[in-house]
This record gives structure tokens, sequence and C-alpha cells, in this order.
């Protein structure tokens, strides 16, 4: 299974009442603890990662982050897609030092090395398509989430 044929509506969650990185952060282990999808060592894996090598970035109008973690912590590959129409705060991946809101995040679970590079490079096509990411944002539909993204990644 590719990441590109995982979509799956049960792993995209629209308006995540999380306030804050870390709750985010726990509230997707969860999810992927109880689907059977990370091992027992994702989340700290997860928290350690984004801190040290932040993923979050401005695009035209808005903030996106796209958390990820070695492949030994994946069990089976998936894509979890989050939104937050009020934000979360994230570190900035230019400049660390600096915070920024993020509305949209992209969980990669790969269990290829290597293979995020290929998938990156579709998503980075779709922060390209401002009005495609505005709708993502403000879809009350999971279903609507999984057919947006995959025209761009399929």
């Amino acid at each position: 299974m590719s990441i590109a044929t995982s979509l799956d509506s049960d792993f995209i969650l629209l308006n995540s009442p999380s306030v804050n990185r870390e709750a985010l952060f726990y509230e997707v282990n969860s999810l992927l603890c109880e689907k059977n999808i990370v091992e027992g060592t994702y989340l700290q894996a997860l928290i350690n990662r984004e801190e040290n090598n932040p993923t979050a970035m401005q695009l035209e109008t808005m903030g996106v982050a796209i958390p990820h973690v070695d492949i030994e912590h994946v069990k089976r590959e998936q894509l979890v897609v989050v939104t937050c129409p009020e934000g979360i705060t994230f570190k900035q991946a230019e400049d660390p030092d600096e915070e920024m809101t993020v509305h949209v995040i992209f969980f990669l679970l790969l269990k290829e090395k290597d293979a995020h590079i290929d998938f990156l490079m579709k998503l980075i096509g779709l922060f390209r398509q401002t009005e495609k990411m505005d709708a993502i944002l403000k879809t009350h539909s999971p279903d609507e989430v999984k057919k947006l993204l995959e025209e761009v990644i399929n």
C-alpha cells in the first residue's frame, strides 16, 4: 500500500478540538494506536522530531505542517489530515526559533525510507492551489477532503 492509496475518511479529522500541538499529537496518536497503525514509540518520536526538525510553513492563506517520524515507528502507511480552523502554534521549518499558526496538518506515516519525497512533491503541488487548500480547511465533510486530495495525489 502506498500513502497515496491509503486515503481513508476515518483519518480525516475536521475541526480538531485540540488547543495546542501536544494535545493534537495525543489526539492523532490515540487514533493511530486504536487502529494499530503505529508502534508504541510513535508519540515520543513525533514530539522529538517536530521539536528538533519543525515542519510548519506559511502558505498564501494559511499555515500548514507535515509532521512525520522515521519508519521504525510505523506499522502501516497512512495519511492523517487534521484541520484546526482556530489554529495551533507550531515552530517554523525555516526558522525554528519562530512560531506560527497552523490550520491544516498532514501527518505522514510511511514504511519505506525516502518514500516521503515523492509524496511531499505532490503535497507541495496541492499547497500551490489556494482554492483547494481553502476548501480543505472550510469543508465539513471528510469525504470531500478525501476527494480533493485524491485529485492531487493520485
